[in-house]
């Protein structure tokens, strides 16, 4: 009895040791993370925003790439090129090293948008090809390479990439094609893979025409059950910043001229309000519960074009009803600018990639920007009951916004933006700029448009031959003409043989202090009914 005593007290006493141990390297590495919280990004959740503070290693420029890979390490790439890994060298728990894997630069590619592992090799796409590298001798590097796929169309200019790409359970590789159609240069593209999602075999001998009408898909990611969904842009035909579900030869909605679709549009699941320019998407594993959101969709967005401190992360939470119809409903996770994409780690947490200060094409202007988030879950942090976030949230009069409607038709707001689904326009739809834009965003755009252009919505100053000028928008291009929409929304082709010169604009088509001569009352009431478009 008397030894059966003493070996419950020394077990007693080993479980309060160990359990003193636990909550001491908890409390360690709370007093760790509480160094790296970033106080300016806004959680929407239990969750401790941290800035990893990659100081060694490979200067962190513009990433536009991350993602778990080989080894359980998340992997990043820069505008530039140049592919690493994020390392914890002091073992903390926090990145605070970028060692390089490769350089696509060193192939003479451009823009690694994409990023995808199968085993120990790593799949990159670029503008010209995807290539496939891999670590043979296990030293963290890169040391042989080759083309994986490269029947795609291409040309010089800084939008083409191939993106999303992500592995099926079938071994073959997904990826998305950008669209040529706002390309002066586009090349001939036979197969009509720009603009397309396209089922590379294992081998990547063979290439499949999944589904057309794609603008700009940053992000794919396969559903648990086995679907493929990909996030898209607004523009162009696209009505919204949307997700889709693939659907095997369906029309998107983008570029209709180049597809001729036979059948109506497939729709999107769903319509984004959290925020613009959805990047990188990815599942949360199903056994990762991350706040209750396992399996749950991961949404990062860029934001609007060069407003800096715009962007964030949603999360979409997809069921099938006993009817079989797929429900979808966004939350808001966290506000934190101009993410370019995401990736959750081995660990279970939730790393992010901010892009950082560029130019209008995306391209460095500075010698570093960007760096990377990383977002801990922790129970112990109260959780904050808002589920919606929007810009704008203020209520406005029935006199006031049937006044700002009245100059919205009067001020020429009217002859070049939509508000409603329907006709493309000059300028880019209204519909829902009030979720999408703050007050004084709006009034900016609306004085100065220069300043921030949507990328598509430049304009192009065209001199024919016969010494006619033509000022618009480019809506169309293939390698024998141009659809060029001039103001007042008339499209007309122009042959390329018939060209003498174009030069984009670094003006906006849109005049400049649109609203400067309307009273300060009138002014509000025009703002009021902008804002009220949701």
């Amino acid at each position: 009895m008397k030894m059966r005593f003493q070996q419950l007290v020394l077990c007693s006493l080993f479980l309060f040791i160990q359990s003193l141990f636990i909550s001491c390297k908890e409390n360690a590495q709370q007093d760790t993370y509480s160094q790296y919280e970033d106080s300016s990004a806004i959680a929407y959740g239990p969750y401790r925003i941290l800035k990893l503070p990659i100081t060694k290693g490979v200067t962190i420029q513009n990433p536009i790439q991350i993602s778990a890979g080989p080894g359980g390490f998340i992997y990043a790439a820069n505008a530039s090129g140049a592919i690493y890994r994020l390392l914890d060298s002091n073992a903390d728990g926090i990145e605070d090293e970028a060692g390089l894997y490769c350089s696509v630069a060193d192939n003479g590619l451009h823009n690694p948008g994409g990023f995808a592992f199968r085993g120990d090799t790593i799949f990159i796409g670029t503008r010209e090809e995807i290539r496939a590298y891999v670590d043979l001798d296990k030293d963290g590097k890169a040391d042989s390479s080759w083309t994986f796929f490269r029947d795609i169309p291409q040309s010089e200019h800084p939008y083409e990439w191939i993106s999303g790409l992500c592995f099926g359970k079938d071994n073959c590789l997904y990826g998305a094609v950008t669209t040529d159609s706002w390309n002066a240069g586009a090349s001939p593209d036979p197969n009509g893979y720009r603009g397309a999602i396209l089922k590379i075999s294992p081998d990547g001998k063979q290439a499949e025409r999944l589904a057309t009408g794609i603008r700009s898909v940053y992000g794919m990611s396969f559903h648990p059950d086995g679907d493929l969904y990909f996030a898209d842009n607004e523009g162009g035909g696209n009505r919204t910043e949307e997700l889709n579900r693939l659907v095997p030869g369906k029309f998107y909605g983008h570029n209709a001229k180049k597809f001729n679709p036979t059948d109506s549009t497939e729709k999107p699941v769903l319509s984004f309000q959290m925020e613009l320019a959805p990047s990188g998407i990815e599942f949360n594993s199903t056994e990762n519960d991350f706040g209750g959101t396992a399996g749950d969709l991961f949404v990062a967005f860029y934001g609007p074009a060069e407003r800096w401190k715009r962007g964030g992360i949603a999360r979409v939470r997809i069921s099938k009803a006993e009817s079989g119809k797929i429900e979808l409903t966004e939350y808001p996770v966290a506000d934190i600018p101009k993410l370019s994409d995401l990736a959750f780690g081995t660990d279970g947490s939730l790393y992010a990639a901010t892009h950082g200060v560029a130019d209008y094409w995306y391209n460095p202007i500075q010698e570093s920007s960007g760096g990377f988030y990383k977002l801990v879950y922790d129970p112990q942090l109260k959780i904050k009951t808002q589920q919606k976030r929007s810009v704008n949230q203020e209520t406005f009069s029935s006199s006031s916004l049937e006044k700002g409607k009245d100059l919205y038709k009067t001020t020429a707001c009217f002859a070049c933006h939509a508000t409603e689904d329907g006709q493309e326009l000059l300028g880019p739809t209204l519909k829902g700029l009030g979720n999408r834009m703050s007050r004084e965003e709006i009034y900016e755009s609306i004085m100065n448009p220069s300043a921030i252009i949507k990328p598509s919505m430049d304009g192009t100053k065209i001199t024919l031959k016969d010494g006619k000028v033509l000022l618009g928008r480019i809506v169309n291009a293939n390698d024998q003409q141009f659809d060029l929409m001039l103001i007042g929304n008339h499209i007309v082709q122009v042959n390329r043989i018939e060209i003498a010169s174009f030069e984009k604009q670094k003006k906006s088509l849109m005049y400049e202090g649109l609203i400067k001569r309307l009273s300060q009352a009138d002014q509000e009431c025009l703002l009021d009914y902008l804002q009220s478009l949701k």
